[in-house]
């Protein structure tokens, strides 16, 4: 027992050295302290069901000081050896502890849209004990539909002549609150001249970041220009250019949503939202996956401007007309 003690003690002056800061994080400092309050936490960490029905997130346990002095970047993330973290997770969900991972490093496997109660206690090897923490850590995942994205705005091809530019309304609807609302998506413009029936004469011109928001620099809903957030609806709102005539042809404004101009290439077109991404997380670092795209709904506008009608000259039987 007192051999015991004294190592006890010797973790615990190592641990106090290298505890100011590094021990609040872990080996991938991609991750961040999901709550202080460890049995009852208030926070809900959300996530999107991925396309094919199942999401795979990955979680870390900060493992105990004491135990683990040299667990911090001077420390190369060392975890004393022999430890183990129990997991659970309510509905009986996968659970899969890598072999090339960290110890304290887990990964489950959720598959419906619903909240999960998930839990972890750190247990001592043998040499110390077999000591299991009574009082686990609790973690709460929300998993949700995917987002959806639709142009709201009503076609309009009955414009006689010039017209001033047009109100264009996106609607996206995801389950989450206003602040976490945030979104890659972009706006093409086409111009064209029509024939009577439609179809496409010439371009004039094409322009595919007639709004342009990144995977890098997402629109935000809660307070950015053109958005009005209202969980689960977040509405953006803007103009289309000034609706001119092509000389004396009909013509024709287009307003497709497309994929974030840095989506992946082979992503199909779709919206993405900050939680779809963090939903992609482990898939992509961790099993080279793409991120997904959610395919949007109505995805354009068309308006079309006409010019009046020209009225030809009148024809009549000439005065000369013999039968």
């Amino acid at each position: 027992m007192r051999t015991k003690n004294l190592l006890k003690l010797a973790f615990t002056m190592m641990a106090m050295v290298v505890m100011t800061g590094a021990m609040a994080q872990v080996a991938n400092s991609d991750y961040d302290k999901y709550s202080d309050d460890l049995q009852n936490p208030t926070e809900v960490s959300y996530y999107t069901l991925r396309t094919g029905g199942s999401t795979i997130i990955g979680l870390y346990a900060e493992p105990d000081p004491v135990y683990h002095g040299s667990y911090n970047e001077a420390g190369s993330w060392a975890l004393t050896a022999n430890f183990v973290w129990n997991w659970t997770a309510s509905g009986g969900m996968a659970i899969n502890k890598p072999a090339t991972m960290p110890a304290n490093y887990v990964e489950i496997t959720l598959t419906g849209t619903t909240d999960y109660d998930i839990t972890v206690a750190e247990q001592a090897s043998a040499a110390y004990g077999n000591c299991v923490d009574a009082s686990p850590t609790e973690f709460v995942a929300r998993v949700i539909a995917p987002p959806t994205a639709t142009i709201t705005t009503a076609d309009a091809t009955d414009f006689c002549g010039n017209q001033a530019a047009q109100a264009i309304n996106i609607r996206i609807v995801e389950n989450i609150p206003d602040e976490l609302a945030t979104y890659a998506f972009a706006v093409q413009e086409l111009v064209e001249t029509i024939d009577e029936n439609g179809n496409s004469i010439s371009t004039i011109s094409t322009n595919n970041t007639f709004v342009n928001f990144t995977m890098a620099t997402k629109g935000v809903a809660d307070g950015g220009a053109g958005w009005t957030a209202a969980s689960p609806n977040f509405d953006y709102d803007f103009n289309s250019s000034a609706l001119t005539l092509s000389g004396t042809n009909r013509t024709r404004y287009t307003y497709t949503l497309l994929k974030a101009a840095d989506a992946p290439a082979a992503a199909a077109q779709g919206i993405i939202s900050a939680i779809t991404e963090k939903s992609d997380y482990v898939h992509v670092n961790r099993y080279s996956a793409d991120y997904l795209t959610y395919a949007f709904t109505d995805n354009n506008v068309v308006f079309i401007v006409n010019p009046a009608p020209v009225t030809g000259p009148i024809y009549h039987i000439p005065n000369n007309y013999a039968f």
